[in-house]
């Protein structure tokens, strides 16, 4: 997108988002994946994993079928993206198989970066004409929220993918490594037992976003427990590994120590062995 387009002033952005904020979120995603070549990002290092190309493809598409579809005068970028960068909306259309994403060279990832430019001035346009209705407002709040859960897959799929490689590359090499810390004596803190609300209640009727799967708000039983008051580290967790907490099933839940077993877990997933 060449500039930001205007602000507009909206009652609740939670459901009619501003315009600079959906491209802070755009602008975000390309960022990550602005490190990787053209090669890095067909990867797809498991069935379960996206190749970035596909990710940047996709969270574009979702604004292209949802938003734009149905802004008058808009014209798709190409009609062929939407069979491969459809992922599970079956309501829309067919699409291409998940564990096959990466053998989808075409289109080329500067296709696919053209495409996101093509969506974000669309966009754009689209608020500066006030062509935007509030059905299509509140399907970009839920885009924002869908990108930013791409953005973290993508750094999942993006490391997954990268750990595999024999040389081990990193993400990012000018990243700085995090200062030590001193830290304090971990304590427990007890939280409160009993009938809680917990939940959401639905969006877009509420102001504040949740989605579907995090309504309705309901009533629990939260069975008395404590929590750490601050988060265990690396440093810890090596000390429990070295202890042999892998092979300890007194401080497993049985399904995990099964699973750990079946599976061969010494370790987390990306440690080196060599502890």
């Amino acid at each position: 997108m060449n500039a930001v387009p205007k602000p507009i002033t909206r009652a609740d952005d939670a459901i009619r988002p501003p315009p600079k904020r959906l491209l802070n979120t755009r602008q975000r995603t390309q960022w990550l994946a602005s490190s990787l070549s053209a090669e890095d990002s067909m990867l797809q290092s498991m069935p379960d994993a996206s190749p970035s190309k596909w990710h940047l493809g996709h969270t574009s598409w979702f604004f292209e079928q949802f938003v734009l579809a149905h802004v008058p005068g808009y014209e798709a970028f190409d009609a062929r993206y939407g069979f491969v960068f459809n992922s599970y909306y079956q309501s829309v259309g067919p699409m291409h198989a998940r564990p096959q994403r990466g053998g989808l060279s075409r289109p080329a990832l500067s296709d696919v970066i053209r495409y996101r430019a093509h969506v974000d001035a669309a966009l754009a346009q689209a608020f500066e004409r006030d062509q935007l209705s509030e059905a299509a407002l509140q399907a970009i709040e839920l885009g924002i929220q869908h990108e930013q859960q791409h953005q973290e897959l993508l750094l999942t799929d993006i490391q997954h993918a990268l750990f595999l490689h024999p040389w081990q590359p990193a993400w990012r090499d000018e990243l700085p490594l995090p200062a030590g810390d001193n830290l304090s004596s971990m304590r427990w803190i007890a939280g409160r037992a009993g009938l809680h609300h917990i939940g959401a209640d639905a969006w877009p009727r509420s102001p504040h976003f949740a989605f579907d799967s995090e309504s309705p708000r309901h009533q629990t039983l939260v069975h008395p427990h404590a929590l750490g008051s601050r988060l265990v580290t690396c440093g810890e967790y090596r000390d429990f590994v070295r202890d042999d907490g892998y092979r300890n099933p007194a401080l497993w839940l049985s399904a995990g120590f099964d699973t750990a077993r079946a599976e061969g877990w010494t370790r987390p997933l990306y440690w080196n062995a060599a502890l």
